[in-house]
């Protein structure tokens, strides 16, 4: 449960054009945490989850913003 709280407390960014909503979290600084902050991401973003627009979302880990 720490880890979930980690990941979903991360700093982030949000873009947004005519295709995708993305969203990219600040890496996680435990090499171990980070590998799991990035499964995650890709599984979710593996999910192929549409907002209510129609736009699709992608979830990604990123250190720097979009």
């Amino acid at each position: 449960m720490d880890l979930l709280y980690a990941i979903f407390n991360c700093q982030g960014w949000i873009r947004s054009d005519e295709q995708w909503v993305v969203v990219r979290l600040e890496p996680l600084q435990q090499p171990a945490r980070r590998s799991a902050q990035e499964q995650l991401c890709r599984k979710l973003t593996g999910l192929g989850a549409r907002i209510p627009g129609g736009k699709w979302l992608r979830i990604e880990v990123g250190a720097s913003p979009l």
